[in-house]
């Protein structure tokens, strides 16, 4: 008894100081829950986090595993007294292995464990809260808490015998039901389970795609083409061969369907020993695909049990890098370049801290991820697809003069101010273990994005930004809901305090600059949006954002451009009348490219390809407001074209969309000629 108290109040004060365990939630309640499963709470040092919500997760996680512990401790001490305790920690440890086997052999990333709580799933997935599936769950786990009472009772005389048995009949056979109905319940799933749910399925060369059922045929032959060329790139960049055991791709309908079936709502996985890799379905060319099909395509090069480089204990920041090398995504800026910004910013991770063992996730997912993957492509580069295999399979050996070269190497770069202020908003948010109350708080994001009642959602966002101070993207969405609400006052102030912030980058705070200006334009005060407008145009911010400030600008200084512009950039209505409008001001104004730019804009937000396409050319026939507005009706015509099967003009926009760019479009266009067949 004494050292199990002993111990308690050591794993308390350990949980007092450790992130993410130190105040009432998902983390402090597993620890708890496998204490008590194992061995039978626990102090909290910070009380910023809202004790209500972390304790329905403290309940359905850490109670449910003490109570079942106590019942299968008084059963084992009544019925086998000498050995109680190997029986406990028999049971403790084989009901683990049963409920980990899943994650294991099958598809899902999440677990329950009657003594041991839950597993959720990555860490990336920060919104975690009692479901459906973890209360039937629990009621189980209450189940055999009872079943196990009864089979204590069984050791007594007589009515107490008779009454244990009753008992255990009466829990034991409706928590064993529920067990074997586990699939039913969400409490592990099944790649037939998957398939019957999702529908759809086509197998390709090296791929077998499973997607939903209403896919049309033409999405389907676009994702299955999609699919071979990330393969064949990926396996060249490793220089494999093309042949292996096949992968299976899972692509499910939204976050919310993942969630319930495999876990991980928003993050994508590959599990490489088993071939499979887990996403949420988007269009082709699918965003993540390739990155997901590298980890799968290096399994047969990594050692076992999991098929990733370190094995048992996998090195995650070799495990990542390697797929965003791999990957290479195109962008404005290469990742290279992006690694260069960081380190202009003082915000890259050092090497060899992050490819230490447990150091990965000690940074933000966006400065690891873009650290490892510019390191590991940097290693490719200079030694060779052979060198890359070496490290993939047993580590890097001489991490220091990796560490060194690359340093080297990134000074090489040319230092890009744009990059670097870019930069600052993506990579400037701390790591998951470095915030306070980062489930809660993105389980009320969740919330307030769904509220249909501003005033809730004004009330959401106060205690978002409450809880995460250094945070200015939460005071601009506590602005909006207000503004909602019509307390302009209030939104007034909470502007001021965005725009005051320490730590507001420059395209947040041109956000702040076009919405306040959106106001103005509203109330008809085109001279005041104008100004605000033109203070934003002075500051670095994305493409897209850019461009839409441009049009802005385009429209407020001619009152009869006004109504469509307004209703579609201010009003955000990209509604029929606003399409009707736009087309309408297409034709007053021939030699103008915007309208039908924003023509073709909105049609491809609606998949109407053959319109797009139309509209895109006329609008390149035209004189447009800048090159950031022909490169993007250049990737309209060539998008729409591949989605019509017209592959021919798909290529022509494509090349001409690479002629003369810097790396990161240039890399687009190169990728868009590959998938093309160029």
């Amino acid at each position: 008894m004494w050292a199990y108290v002993a111990l308690l109040a050591i794993v308390s004060a350990i949980c007092a100081f450790l992130p993410l365990a130190d105040h009432l939630g998902y983390e402090l309640a597993e620890v708890v829950a496998l204490c008590a499963g194992l061995f039978g709470a626990a102090r909290l040092r910070r009380p910023a986090c809202d004790p209500l919500a972390g304790l329905w997760l403290y309940l359905a996680v850490a109670v449910p595993s003490g109570v079942l512990a106590a019942a299968v401790g008084v059963a084992a001490g009544f019925l086998a007294p000498a050995r109680a305790g190997w029986i406990v920690a028999a049971v403790f440890a084989g009901s683990l292995i049963v409920s980990l086997w899943p994650i294991l052999r099958g598809p899902q990333m999440f677990a329950f464990h009657h003594l041991g709580g839950m597993f959720p799933g990555p860490i990336y997935d920060e919104a975690i809260r009692p479901s459906r599936a973890l209360w039937i769950f629990r009621a189980a786990t209450i189940l055999y808490a009872g079943a196990c009472a009864g089979a204590a009772l069984l050791a007594g005389p007589g009515r107490r015998r008779m009454a244990g048995m009753v008992l255990l009949v009466a829990c034991g056979a409706p928590a064993a039901w529920l067990s074997l109905h586990a699939e039913r319940f969400h409490w592990k799933a099944s790649v037939g389970g998957l398939d019957a749910e999702l529908g759809g399925s086509l197998r390709t060369e090296h791929v077998v795609l499973h997607f939903p059922r209403e896919k049309s045929d033409d999405e389907r032959q676009l994702l299955a083409r999609d699919a071979e060329v990330a393969w064949r790139a990926v396996r060249e960049f490793a220089g494999l061969p093309l042949d292996g055991p096949a992968v299976h791709v899972f692509l499910y309908r939204n976050a919310e369907e993942k969630r319930r079936l495999i876990g991980a709502a928003e993050t994508s996985f590959t599990k490489p020993w088993l071939r499979q890799v887990h996403t949420n379905d988007a269009p082709a060319p699918h965003p993540i695909l390739r990155h997901e099909l590298a980890h799968a395509a290096f399994a047969e090069i990594a050692p076992r049990p999991f098929r990733v480089p370190g094995g048992l204990l996998p090195q995650m920041a070799l495990v990542e890098g390697a797929a965003v090398a791999a990957d290479w995504p195109p962008g404005e800026f290469t990742v290279h370049e992006e690694a260069r910004a960081l380190r202009d910013l003082g915000l890259l991770p050092d090497l060899r801290r992050l490819f230490a063992p447990g150091r990965f996730y000690g940074e933000s997912g966006a400065r690891a991820y873009t650290a490892a993957g510019s390191a590991i492509r940097f290693l490719w580069q200079a030694r060779g697809p052979a060198a890359f295999r070496d490290a993939y399979g047993r580590g890097i050996q001489d991490l220091d003069g990796l560490a060194g070269a690359y340093a080297s190497f990134l000074e090489t770069l040319p230092s890009q101010p744009r990059a670097d202020a870019l930069a600052q908003q993506r990579f400037s948010a701390p790591g998951i273990v470095h915030r306070p109350c980062p489930h809660e708080v993105a389980d009320l994001e969740r919330e307030a994005q769904r509220a249909a009642d501003p005033r809730v959602a004004v009330r959401l966002w106060s205690r978002c930004v409450e809880l995460e101070p250094d945070d200015p993207r939460l005071l601009v969405q506590l602005r909006r809901a207000q503004l909602r609400t019509g307390e302009e006052a209030l939104a007034l102030e909470t502007e001021r305090r965005a725009l005051a912030h320490p730590k507001l980058s420059q395209p947040l705070r041109a956000v702040l600059l076009v919405e306040s200006g959106d106001a103005a334009w509203r109330t008809g005060d085109g001279n005041v949006a104008r100004e605000r407008y033109q203070e934003a145009r002075a500051l670095v911010q994305p493409e897209p954002q850019e461009r839409a400030l441009l049009a802005r600008l385009w429209a407020i200084d001619d009152p009869r451009r006004w109504p469509p512009l307004r209703r579609l950039l201010a009003d955000g209505d990209a509604g029929p009348e606003t399409l009707r409008l736009l087309q309408d001001l297409a034709s007053r104004e021939p030699a103008e490219g915007l309208p039908p730019y924003l023509v073709a804009k909105q049609l491809q937000n609606r998949a109407e390809w053959a319109g797009c396409a139309g509209a895109a050319r006329d609008a390149l026939a035209r004189k447009l407001p800048g090159r950031l507005f022909e490169q993007e009706a250049l990737r309209m015509v060539g998008l729409a074209s591949w989605h019509l099967g017209d592959i021919p003009t798909a290529r022509d926009a494509f090349l001409r969309l690479g002629q003369n760019a810097p790396p990161g479009r240039s890399l687009e266009s190169t990728r868009w000629l590959q998938l093309l067949g160029h």
